[in-house]
């Protein structure tokens, strides 16, 4: 874990399962488990729970997937919103752990990234509309055209400009790299 963390740019993390046998048989068994963890040197090891920000958390939950789905095959991997907390460079690396996990897994992702966005083989833009008082969710798969106008909804906001565009296409080439 503490391997795939430092590919997602977190060079100094470190992590550790810690187990603490409980006095008496609980519901959940005879022992306390808690996973500790510092993202920077010279950090104690704390409880993940009580010091990981919502990057580091959407992070973490990344590398333990990796890892697990290393030792048990898993058909299907999904991560809704992995990008809560981050931007720019991390982003970028895990867009690139993500492409690298669907190589042997199907990965479905839900992000407000560009950068995370690029990486996918498949681009399904997500939208809801309300007829008779009533919520419709509508999915449509991007063809390349839709996925340049997205990246650059994303990064531009509604009004996309000549620039929006031209970042989208870079985000997309880069990705392909």
């Amino acid at each position: 874990i503490e391997k795939e963390l430092r590919q997602l740019g977190m060079k100094k993390a470190k992590f550790l399962i810690a187990v603490n046998p409980v006095e008496e048989l609980t519901l959940t068994g005879r022992d306390e488990v808690d996973m500790l963890f510092s993202a920077n040197a010279g950090e104690e090891l704390q409880s993940l729970s009580k010091v990981a920000s919502g990057g580091e958390l959407s992070r973490m939950m990344l590398a333990i997937k990796t890892v697990l789905s290393r030792a048990d095959f898993v058909q299907t991997l999904i991560f809704d919103e992995i990008d809560t907390g981050i931007s720019g460079s991390a982003a970028d690396r895990v867009g690139k752990k993500l492409h690298q996990l669907s190589a042997d897994s199907q990965v479905l992702c839900v992000t407000h990234q560009a950068q995370i966005a690029a990486f996918a083989d498949n681009h399904l833009f997500i939208s809801k509309s309300v007829h008779d008082e009533r919520t419709f969710t509508q999915v449509d798969s991007l063809d390349e055209d839709g996925r340049v106008r997205e990246l650059a909804r994303i990064v531009g906001g509604e009004q996309i400009t000549d620039s929006a565009l031209n970042h989208a296409k870079q985000l997309l080439d880069t990705a392909r790299e």
